[in-house]
C-alpha cells in the first residue's frame, strides 16, 4: 500500500504461509478454506472434529469424548480436552490423571487452571497433605496461600501457618473469604497483637479502606493505640486536624505517610492553612522527596484555584526542579494549561520554557509553542514560527498533522514497514503456546487465547514482538498485531498498526449510516484495535465499544435489532448500534466531530459542562488541549489522527478538520 518493501514482506509471506513446516503452525485467520494443500486439509479436519468434540462436551457427553479425543492427539488443543474431562469431573480417584497432567503440560496455562481447581478440591475435602504437595507458591492466589497456610496448621507446623497467615492478614484490604477459617484461628488464640493489628489499620487508611480500619480497633487495647487510633481516624477523614502538629511528634513512617495525606487533601480547601502547616512539619519531620513534591503540588494547584496566583507561581518556581524530576512535569504541566484557558500567550510560552527539557520536545509541547508566537503581538512576525511549524509538520500526530495545516501541506504519514524475518517467524510461529493460542481463536475462545498468547510471548525481546506482529496481522489478529507492536515501541508500520480490517462490513455500515468509512474505522482502531470480544472495565462492549444501556436505547430509537448484550460481541450487531448512537452525536453537537467524539468517550452531559464553563471562548484547539479528562484528550486527538491516516488508506484526502470545526469556538 505504501512502499516496495511492503510488497516484499507480503510475498515473503505468502510464500512461508503456503508452504509451512508443520500444517497446523500457521493458518490464515477466519478462512478455513485449504485449497489443494493436504497439510490444511488435515488441520481442517481436526478443527471440525475439535468443534464436535466441544459440542459432546457442552452435552455432558464425557466417554464418548474419551473415546474420540486420541485422534486429535498431535492437534494443538488436544490438552484442552483432557482438561476439560478432568477439571469436570475432579475427583480424589483421579489424582494420578492430574498429576500427570500438570507434569506433562508443566507451566501451561490449563496446567495452571488445573492446579487451581485442583487445591480448591482438596481444600474443600480437607486433603491437607496433599494440597501442600501440589501447592504452587509461584502461581498461589490468596485464597490458595491461606489454604496452604490452614494445612500446615492442620498438620501440626503451626509456626510456619502462623507466620504465613499473619503475613496476609495484616494487609490493609479485605482478604477472601477462604482466608475467614485461618484468620478465625489466629484470631482465638491470640495471635493479632496491637503491633500488627496498627499496621494494618494504617495501610487501610492509606487505601481509603475505612471500614476495615474501624475493624482493627478491637484489637487495640491500650490507651496509646487507642488514642493513636483515634487521632489518625479521624485526621484521614478531616484533613483539618493536621493542623494539630503537637499531636504529630514520632516520626513514624505511619505518622509521615499521614502528614502527607492530611496535607494534600487540606490544600485543596485550604491551600494558605496546608502551606503554613507543612512549612512547620519541614522544621520537624523529614519526608521523602515524592511525598514532598505531593504536598508542593497539591498547596500549588490550592493555591491556584482559591485565587492566589501570583503566590502560587512563586511557590512552583522556587520548587521547580523537585517537581519536574519526581513527578515528572506533571505540576509545569498543569500550570501550562492555565495560561492557555487564560489566551495569555506569553505566559504560555514562559511556563513552557519551564517544562523539562524532554518534554519540551514533544509535539504538543512545540505546537503550543508556536501558537504562543502566533498568538503574542511582540513575536507574532518572528521568522522561528515558519521553521519550527514545517518541522512539526514531519511528524505522524495530532499537532503535527494540526502543523501540516497551517502551512498546507500534506500530512506525514511517515510509513515504515517492520523488516520480515522468516526464520523468527516460523520460530514463533510453531512455539506450543503460539498455536494453541491461533487454534483458540479459530474456535472464538477469546480469552484463553488471550491468555496463551501471553504465555507464549512472556520472555519476548523486541525482535520477538517485532516479528510476533507480522504473525498476528497476517492471522487477522488485529489487536494483538497492534498491541505487539507497541511493546516494541515501533511506531511506523502503518499497515500493521492501521489495518483495513472488516472492511466490507464497516464500509456498508458508514455508508447506511451516512458518516465517513475512515471515522468509523478510526473509531474501532481506537475503541478495540478491531477487538469484537472486547469489554472495557466500565462495561462497554465490542468492537466500538458501547454500553448495554446505551445500546438498548439507540437499538429502540433506530429499530435496529437487539436482544441482550452478549450480542454487542457480534460485530454485525455492534457496529450498527455504535454508528448510529455516533451519528446522533453530531446530530446533537452540530455535525462538529471534535465534540461528538469527546461524547462518545466521556458522555454527552459531561460535554455539555464542559461547554457551558468554557463559553464558547476558546479555539478549538485550545479546547482540546483543555479537556478535562486525560483519556478524553487523548481519545479525541487520536480519533482526528486515524481518520486521516484511514482516510490515506482508502485513497481519499479529506482534512483533518473542516473549516466549521476549525472556525467555531468552544
Amino acid at each position: 500500500m505504501f512502499s516496495s518493501q511492503s510488497a516484499t514482506r507480503l510475498l515473503l509471506l505468502v510464500l512461508l504461509f503456503c508452504c509451512p513446516v508443520t500444517a497446523s503452525n500457521i493458518v490464515d485467520s477466519g478462512n478455513t478454506g485449504t485449497g489443494t494443500n493436504p497439510g490444511n486439509n488435515i488441520l481442517d479436519q481436526q478443527r471440525q472434529q475439535y468443534a464436535q468434540a466441544l459440542k459432546m462436551m457442552r452435552a455432558g457427553k464425557w466417554q464418548a469424548v474419551r473415546n474420540s479425543r486420541e485422534t486429535l492427539a498431535d492437534y494443538p488443543l488436544y490438552p484442552y480436552l483432557i482438561y476439560a474431562d478432568l477439571r469436570a469431573n475432579l475427583n480424589y480417584q483421579r489424582r494420578a490423571e492430574i498429576r500427570e497432567y500438570l507434569q506433562r503440560y508443566r507451566g501451561s496455562v490449563k496446567a495452571q487452571h488445573l492446579r487451581s481447581s485442583w487445591l480448591d478440591y482438596l481444600a474443600k475435602k480437607g486433603r491437607w497433605q496433599t494440597y501442600i504437595n501440589y501447592y504452587d507458591e509461584a502461581t498461589a492466589s490468596t485464597s490458595q496461600k491461606c489454604n496452604r497456610h490452614l494445612a500446615q496448621y492442620r498438620l501440626n507446623d503451626k509456626p510456619a501457618a502462623i507466620s504465613g497467615g499473619l503475613a496476609v492478614w495484616v494487609q490493609g484490604k479485605s482478604q477472601p473469604k477462604a482466608c475467614d477459617k485461618l484468620f478465625g484461628i489466629l484470631i482465638k488464640a491470640g495471635h493479632i497483637s496491637e503491633k500488627l493489628a496498627w499496621q494494618r489499620f494504617n495501610d487501610a487508611l492509606q487505601r481509603r479502606n475505612y471500614q476495615l480500619a474501624r475493624y482493627t480497633k478491637r484489637f487495640l487495647k491500650s490507651v496509646k493505640y487507642l488514642g493513636l487510633h483515634q487521632l489518625y481516624y479521624q485526621t484521614s477523614r478531616n484533613p483539618v486536624t493536621i493542623g494539630q502538629r503537637h499531636q504529630f511528634t514520632t516520626g513514624t513512617a505511619e505518622e509521615l505517610a499521614l502528614i502527607e495525606q492530611g496535607l494534600t487533601r487540606l490544600a485543596r480547601r485550604d491551600a494558605n492553612a496546608a502551606l503554613k502547616h507543612w512549612t512547620r512539619y519541614q522544621q520537624s519531620h523529614e519526608l521523602d522527596h515524592r511525598a514532598q513534591a505531593n504536598i508542593v503540588g497539591a498547596i500549588i494547584k490550592g493555591l491556584y484555584s482559591q485565587g492566589h496566583q501570583i503566590a502560587a507561581d512563586s511557590y512552583h518556581v522556587d520548587h521547580l526542579q523537585l517537581l519536574n524530576q519526581v513527578l515528572d512535569g506533571s505540576i509545569t504541566q498543569w500550570r501550562v494549561r492555565q495560561s492557555l484557558a487564560q489566551m495569555n500567550w506569553a505566559d504560555t510560552r514562559l511556563w513552557l520554557s519551564r517544562l523539562p527539557a524532554d518534554q519540551q520536545k514533544q509535539p504538543l509541547w512545540r505546537y503550543w509553542q508556536i501558537r504562543s508566537l502566533e498568538g503574542d503581538p511582540a513575536t507574532t512576525a518572528s521568522n522561528q514560527i515558519d521553521l519550527l511549524t514545517r518541522q512539526l509538520a514531519k511528524e505522524r500526530d495530532f499537532y503535527g498533522f494540526l502543523a501540516s495545516e497551517r502551512i498546507g501541506a500534506e500530512y506525514s504519514i511517515n510509513h515504515n514497514p517492520v523488516a520480515l524475518n522468516s526464520l523468527k517467524l516460523q520460530q514463533i510461529a510453531a512455539m506450543p503456546a503460539m498455536k494453541r493460542a491461533r487454534e483458540l481463536q479459530f474456535h472464538g475462545d477469546h480469552m484463553d487465547a488471550n491468555r496463551e498468547w501471553s504465555d507464549a510471548s512472556k520472555s519476548f525481546q523486541t525482535k520477538d514482538w517485532l516479528t510476533a506482529a507480522i504473525l498476528a496481522s497476517q492471522w487477522r489478529w488485529h489487536n494483538k498485531a497492534i498491541a505487539s507492536l507497541g511493546t516494541a515501541r515501533y511506531w511506523d508500520d502503518i499497515e500493521i498498526r492501521f489495518p483495513l480490517a472488516y472492511q466490507p462490513r464497516l464500509e456498508s455500515v458508514a455508508k447506511n449510516v451516512g458518516i465517513p468509512s475512515y471515522t468509523l474505522f478510526a473509531l474501532a482502531r481506537q475503541e478495540s484495535a478491531f477487538n469484537p470480544s472486547a469489554t472495557s472495565s466500565a462495561g462497554a462492549m465490542g468492537m466500538i465499544q458501547v454500553m448495554p444501556a446505551t445500546a438498548k436505547s439507540t437499538a429502540r430509537k433506530h429499530k435496529l435489532p437487539y436482544r441482550n448484550k452478549k450480542q454487542l460481541h457480534d460485530p454485525a450487531i455492534n457496529l450498527p448500534i455504535g454508528a448510529r448512537y455516533y451519528s446522533d452525536l453530531l446530530a446533537r453537537f452540530d455535525n462538529n466531530r471534535i465534540l461528538a467524539t469527546a461524547a462518545y468517550n466521556a458522555g454527552p452531559t459531561r460535554v455539555d459542562k464542559w461547554l457551558r464553563k468554557t463559553g464558547g471562548k476558546l479555539p478549538f484547539d485550545v479546547w482540546i488541549t483543555l479537556i478535562p479528562f486525560k483519556e478524553t484528550r487523548s481519545y479525541v486527538q487520536n480519533i482526528m489522527m486515524y481518520s486521516v491516516i484511514y482516510s490515506r488508506q482508502l485513497g481519499l484526502k479529506p482534512p483533518m478538520l473542516v473549516q466549521a470545526e476549525r472556525e467555531t469556538l468552544l
